[in-house]
Order: C-alpha cells, then structure tokens, then sequence
C-alpha cells in the first residue's frame, strides 16, 4: 500500500512548518484557532518500549472514519479542544498541559484538582504522576466524582515506518496510565458513601520531534465494578492537517487491496484475539505469585491497584513463547485488603481480584 499523500503531511509535521504549528498548542498565539482531522485506525498491540525502536504503521493507517478537532486559544491563555459531542478544556504553563474542566451534551466536569495531560519536553526516560479529582453532574441529574492518578511516562524513542522506505526520525513515544474511581448518586452530599467503579486506561501516543499534538493514538480501557472487570474499550487515531485528508482517503481507495480493505470491526476483531496467555494467581502474604504460559511471544504489562484507583506497582518485560514462567509482584507495605491486579498482554487485558 503506498502512502504518498500521507508522507508528505507527515514530512511536513515533522519539519515543524506552519501546517503542524497550528495545533502547537503551547505556543499558540492569543485567540488563535485550527484543525485536524482524527482517522479512526485500528487498535494495535503497542509493544515494548526502549530506545532505537521502530514503529512500521505502513499497513495500520487505514481508516473510514473521520472527526473534526478544532483548537482555540482565548486570550486568558484557555485553550478549548473541540471533538464531536464534546469539549475538554486546558490551562497551559511553558511546559505543561492541565486538563480543568470538559462538557458534553450529557455531562459537565469540573477539575477541582488538575489532570496533567502532558510534560514536555518529551526526553526519553522522563515520567511524572499526579493526582487529579473532578466533580460534575450527568444529564444534570446524577452527580459524580471521579478521583485518581495519572502517570506518564516517554518509553521508548524511534523511528515511524509510513510506506517502502519513508521513515520519520526522532519519534517519541509517551505511554499514560489513568487509574481512577468514579462514584455517582443523585444527592452530591452522599457522594462519600456511594458505591465505586473503578477504571484503569493506558494510553500509547508518538510525537514528531517538537510537535505537542501526537501524530499516533492507540488507548485501552477498562472499568470495574465492585473491582470486578466488567466491559473493555479499544481505539486508535492517526491525526492529520484537514486540508491532507481527502488526498488520503483518496490514496487509500486507489491503493488498497480487495482483501484488506477496511470495516468497522474495530472493537469487534480484538474482542476476539485468541488467548496467547494461560496463568494462575496465588497470593502469598504481600506477595502476589503469577505462573504461566505463553503461546506466542509476548509483551506484558501488570498493574496492582486499589479500589480508590491508586497504582501501587507497575511492571513490563517481554517473554517469549514458551511454558512454566513465574513472576512476583512484591506488595508488602502496602494496607491489607482487596486490590485489582491488571495484566496486560500485547494488547488484550486480563483483570483478577486479589486480597493481601
């Protein structure tokens, strides 16, 4: 498949020229505005991170599906992020992106505690976790509380493969783990005692060197009730200068093979992956014991979190396909109770409740 109309916009972007400046959200000018477009791509296992890696997209950029984003900065420094059925809302400093409120047709937020959204300058090895805490009201009946932390973190560094021997340089990849509960009623005061769901997201996205708008998105999330999993949501964007879209789509038609011609199923396939992985959890005292097998080799990523929706441990390591593997998770010091352990597996999670 041949890309041509995207390289351009993406040599473009990666020269830091006007087109990619328009969305440069930090260094917008004061009342300034723009656009992209978001093409739905299909969700994608994100693999390990590290340095000197090399992302080959030639094959994932094909999309259908279509949304309008539009940037405006006001001249408080504000600067609105605009999609289809919703608005988020960003306070910027000289290095940082703080998420403080968001609306939507049924529901309105308010961060009373900041959400990060981004650090820059994105070098690689850099992380940093916050807190954030919102309060809103859903169809303006319930109100609800989400509360959480979100950590960040450039993991690995590399090069974009976009057609035969296009390469972008330089790309850096800033992989974002939401953990947070949500409780909701209709009389805010008994917010405290409301019963919790629980989500945890990881979110991957690649930046073109000096751009503060990710050229790639690729996110999953899950959410728990009573910490149990109960539903799984994927997605992935490939984000693009307006104006470059129809010459794109266009390429795509005249380009793309019968058989790999692109649907809708984008939930619907993953959903179905087979399992490659086949594991067992025991807890010992603090310490969380989980022995396996693998079909095929595998990139895994384990988070151990509370009903509050604090990550306490984070780990991710490849393995090769094979049978009788063992890892611990050492938890001790941490309060004795129930805690959700979150397994992710190229791309598929896996969610098991545990008790310390």
């Amino acid at each position: 498949m041949k890309l041509y109309p995207l390289v351009q916009t993406l040599l473009l972007l990666f020269g830091a020229t006007s087109v990619y400046g328009q969305v440069n959200i930090l260094e917008m000018s004061l009342a300034s505005s723009d656009s992209l477009q978001k093409c739905r791509i299909r969700y994608f296992s994100p693999g390990k991170g590290g340095r000197n890696k090399v992302w080959d997209f030639s094959r994932k950029l094909v999309s259908r599906e279509l949304a309008q984003v539009m940037f405006m900065k006001d001249s408080t420094g504000v600067v609105s992020v605009t999609e289809p059925g919703k608005i988020d809302y960003y306070r910027t400093t000289p290095d940082t992106l703080m998420l403080f409120g968001s609306e939507s047709p049924l529901e309105k937020r308010e961060y009373v505690m900041e959400k990060l959204a981004m650090k820059y300058p994105l070098e690689y090895g850099d992380s940093v976790s916050k807190d954030f805490r919102c309060e809103g009201k859903y169809c303006d009946l319930q109100s609800f509380r989400e509360a959480g932390t979100t950590t960040l973190k450039v993991d690995a560094v590399g090069s974009i493969v976009l057609a035969e021997n296009d390469t972008i340089r330089n790309v850096r990849r800033v992989h974002t783990i939401d953990a947070y509960a949500i409780c909701m009623d209709r009389d805010s005061a008994a917010l405290d005692t409301a019963r919790l769901t629980q989500v945890i997201e990881e979110r991957y996205e690649w930046y073109l060197p000096g751009a503060q708008y990710p050229i790639i998105e690729d996110v999953i999330s899950t959410t728990y009730y009573n910490m149990d999993a109960i539903g799984t949501t994927r997605y992935a964007f490939c984000n693009l200068p307006e104006n470059q879209v129809d010459d794109y789509i266009t390429q795509l038609d005249e380009d793309a093979p019968d058989d790999d011609e692109p649907d809708d199923s984008f939930e619907e396939e993953e959903t179905a992956a087979p399992d490659i992985i086949h594991y067992q959890v025991e807890t010992s005292g603090g310490v969380v014991n989980i022995t396996y097998d693998l079909d095929a080799d595998a990139t895994i990523n384990t988070i151990v979190a509370s009903h509050m929706g604090m990550i306490y441990k984070h780990r991710e390591w490849t393995q090769s396909a094979g049978q009788g593997y063992a890892v611990q998770i050492d938890c001790n010091g941490l309060r004795p109770g129930i805690y959700i352990l979150y397994i992710n597996v190229n791309g598929k999670p896996y969610s098991e409740k545990i008790t310390l």
